[in-house]
């Protein structure tokens, strides 16, 4: 039998003191026989530092190096920080807010196969969230979850719980060129990992979901971050779009339509519906048919999305409904300012 390989854990953090402690512990019952552990903490202004090098003392049994951001660089930057110093055949990321299952390492590894020749290259696990507190985490439950195709390959990679052959990370480095720091690392906009999925795909390689490697995911949501995250994700598919000449979303496809033909609409009734009245006795009403099917059909979707992707019932489908309507036409807004920003050439 060959030796397990060694696994590099990287865990971005910033100015989540407790939170941060809470994972490293979870990462210290892990059953895989070898391993590291990278901290990079991006700049943290409360007690993270401190907590960090006692968390790294009162566990001498475990390999843990702290790399300092100064000043703070963004996740991803910070990510590729830690793969950098990595000496692990395999890379593994965790963010600072969730806690691994003690066997989720080992069941990662076990999941990649032999080595990169397998055409795997990537593998992620279950990200179960906290039960949520408030109205902005009821409409957010289930986002991390991860659709398999047919053929068994993952759709995606979540962030905060997949291992890559680090090899492959040499060649294909995380993308850094979003614009921002966040505060909040898991408010970051989404899409940290999908470049990386992009051009896994591209390469020929098929992510594989390893549905019992399970990290417990802790994220508390407030109507600003509900917003910031709605924002930056449809600004991240913008920049994805562009950079790897993709084709543009059709998931946002009929709020744009429905929310440009509804300004035509408007225009035209508030300047025809009298005149148009007084000639032919007609409701000008007629005018938001179009925008109104593009609307439903936008619906249907998230509807689809929610049941069948996210797992939520049909009860909270339907009571998240109205904040769903919200975050999509947010993330729309996002992914239009960039796209603008795209075409006019600027990167700020």
């Amino acid at each position: 039998m060959l030796p397990a390989p060694v696994v590099s854990v990287v865990v971005p953090t910033r100015n989540r003191c407790d939170a941060v402690v809470a994972a490293l512990t979870g990462l210290a019952t892990q059953t895989h026989p070898s391993f590291e552990i990278i901290v990079v903490d991006d700049g943290s202004i409360d007690d993270t530092p401190e907590a960090l090098t006692r968390f790294a003392a009162e566990h001498p049994q475990l390999a843990v190096s702290i790399i300092r951001n100064d000043p703070a660089i963004g996740a991803n930057p910070s990510r590729n920080r830690g793969i950098a110093t990595a000496r692990g055949d395999i890379v593994a990321f965790i963010d600072d807010d969730a806690v691994p299952e003690p066997a989720w390492l080992e069941r990662l590894a076990a999941g990649l196969g032999n080595g990169a020749s397998d055409r795997i290259g990537a593998v992620t696990g279950l990200t179960l969230s906290a039960a949520p507190r408030n109205a902005w985490e009821r409409t957010l439950k289930g986002t991390q979850r991860v659709h398999v195709t047919r053929n068994g390959t993952a759709t995606r990679l979540v962030g905060t719980n997949m291992a890559v052959w680090r090899t492959l990370l040499e060649q294909f480095p995380l993308d850094e060129d979003r614009a921002g720091v966040a505060d909040d690392m898991a408010v970051s906009g989404r899409s940290d990992e999908e470049g990386l999925y992009v051009l896994l795909r591209a390469a020929g390689y098929a992510p594989r979901v390893v549905g019992d490697a399970v990290v417990h995911h802790d994220h508390p949501h407030s109507a600003g971050s509900f917003l910031r995250q709605a924002f930056r994700g449809g600004r991240s598919a913008a920049r994805l779009v562009h950079k790897y000449r993709l084709r543009p979303r059709l998931d946002l496809l009929p709020f744009l339509l429905g929310s440009a033909t509804g300004v035509v609409a408007l225009g035209l009734w508030l300047t025809v519906r009298r005149p148009l009245a007084a000639a032919t006795g007609v409701d000008a009403a007629w005018l938001f048919i179009v925008p109104l099917v593009f609307l439903v059909a936008g619906a249907g979707a998230i509807a689809y999305n929610d049941l069948a992707r996210k797992r939520k019932s049909p009860w909270e489908t339907l009571v998240t409904f109205p904040l769903l309507l919200v975050y999509y036409h947010v993330r729309l807004a996002g992914y239009v300012v960039e796209t603008l920003r795209r075409w006019t050439g600027s990167r700020s």
